[in-house]
């Protein structure tokens, strides 16, 4: 059974179509709206002004040097430098000049003005391009992220065209399997509108029931799981009306659905995968996934780093984006993730929130 209403085709097309306006990249939000063109005319612009100044402020200090080192001469030779203003002195042409000391501060001018110009530049340059590079790697991670939430639901919906075809060459009837389709469709809409939110770097919490987070969970992994041959039981040990914690039903269901489809995964054919529900402490709440596979091996946090990939043999080579990107989102919510027991026998991943106060 289905634990969310069935849009129609206009509902679903409008959904899609304002989530698609109200949504925005992650470079777009984070470097707003600063592409390359913008950032080098402004570093440019920074950069001309920064230049001016310093030719300006270093040709004042090279002609007081002039003038006050020509002062200096005329005592060294006897004369007095007081008989006679700057102004006036300057004006007359009368003025004496070391050419050896001309020269060096000549030198150590336009070192001083070539040194304070790139110190600038480099200033300007780190400021300005730092959060556009932000902004392309939240870009790149976003679309690998993406990548990788979209495979489960697309691998779902291609079942389930294999089955509507199935079922159609065969004459029976494919109403529920098309519901099923449409509500396949509508959860990866969703799951691209909770990426998109969770790369601007908003968190919107409600109160959300984990039992309705995880009927909706196994009910997305089934048919991968009946493909495989593989049973999923689920177990609630308490009143699921007490198992209510703040998130994202989707962000939630996100990180269920990852640790459901590596269990399946791992899990030998005809074996069972049991996601149980239950208290940790009396404030959190604990949602612990267990296969019958051959466990993990010596260093359960490598599932955790992103682009790991299995190394037991499996035929679920992966991204190894799955298990990284269910932690992310265990954490946005002030949750954990890890791998509560492994060995031989099977491995158990826990997942742990707060609940609501």
């Amino acid at each position: 059974m289905r634990n969310e209403p069935v849009r129609n085709d206009s509902e679903r097309r409008t959904m899609m179509h304002d989530d698609s306006h109200s949504g925005e990249s992650p470079a777009s939000a984070n470097a707003n709206g600063g592409g390359p063109g913008n950032v080098a005319g402004l570093i440019s612009r920074r950069m001309t002004i920064a230049m001016a100044v310093i030719t300006v402020a270093g040709g004042l200090v090279f002609v007081l040097g002039v003038l006050f080192g020509s002062r200096h001469e005329f005592t060294e030779r006897g004369l007095n430098p007081s008989a006679m203003s700057v102004a006036r002195e300057f004006g007359s042409g009368m003025m004496v000049i070391d050419t050896r000391k001309a020269v060096a501060l000549t030198v150590l001018f336009v070192v001083c003005v070539v040194a304070a110009v790139a110190v600038v530049g480099r200033y300007y340059s780190h400021k300005e391009v730092a959060p556009l590079e932000h902004a392309f790697e939240l870009q790149k991670d976003f679309v690998a992220d993406a990548s990788h939430e979209l495979k489960t639901p697309l691998a779902v919906i291609s079942t389930r065209i294999d089955l509507i075809d199935f079922r159609r060459q065969r004459g029976q009837s494919i109403d529920d399997a098309l519901d099923d389709l449409r509500g396949d469709v509508d959860r990866m809409n969703a799951i691209v509108t909770d990426l998109l939110v969770a790369a601007r770097g908003a968190v919107h919490t409600e109160p959300v029931a984990l039992d309705g987070v995880i009927a909706q969970s196994v009910d997305a992994v089934r048919p991968l799981a009946d493909k495989r041959g593989v049973r999923v039981e689920t177990r609630i040990d308490g009143d699921p009306a007490h198992f209510v914690v703040e998130g994202s039903a989707v962000g939630l269901s996100r990180c269920v659905v990852a640790v459901l489809d590596n269990a399946i995964a791992h899990a030998p054919q005809g074996t069972d995968v049991t996601i149980a529900l239950g208290y940790r402490h009396h404030r959190d709440v604990a949602i612990r996934v267990t296969d019958h596979g051959p466990g993990i091996g010596d260093d359960p946090e490598r599932l955790f780093r992103r682009f790991a990939r299995d190394d037991d043999g499996t035929a679920h080579q992966g991204y190894g984006l799955g298990l990284a990107l269910a932690r992310d989102v265990a954490s946005r919510y002030g949750g954990t993730l890890d791998v509560e027991s492994t060995s031989a026998d099977g491995t158990t991943m826990r997942l742990t929130l707060p609940l609501t106060r």
